[in-house]
């Protein structure tokens, strides 16, 4: 005979930002990267190793950014053209989250390094 299971019950009435916050940060994947020579080595919590080289060409970037505004896309991309389907392949099969984070600090670092050679 099969049992009768109650639901959960959701208080949204006390949700606030601050439980929000701490949810959030908890669920905030822990994605390692160092640079080494040209190259920016990410890594994934399951260990999975990602390299993607810092040395892009400005035809790459344009193909990247006309092919869409995704990060995420543009890291699928960039991993196809480099490393072939299996590395675009392996960052696929990685949670949304951390592929996006690693997308993220990708960018982020690409940023910083052309900001560098900007005169102040």
């Amino acid at each position: 005979m099969a049992t009768k299971t109650t639901p959960p019950v959701y208080d949204f009435d006390s949700w606030t930002e601050e439980a929000e916050a701490k949810a959030i940060a908890g669920l905030a994947p822990d994605i390692k990267y160092i640079i080494v020579e040209k190259n920016f080595i990410g890594r994934f919590v399951d260990g999975t190793i990602i390299e993607l080289p810092l040395n892009v060409s400005l035809d790459t970037i344009n193909e990247l950014s006309e092919t869409s505004d995704s990060p995420v896309d543009q890291i699928k991309l960039l991993l196809t053209k480099i490393g072939g389907a299996k590395a675009a392949a392996e960052f696929t099969r990685q949670n949304l989250a951390e592929a996006m984070a690693l997308a993220v600090k990708f960018f982020d670092v690409f940023t910083r390094i052309s900001q560098a050679s900007l005169p102040e």
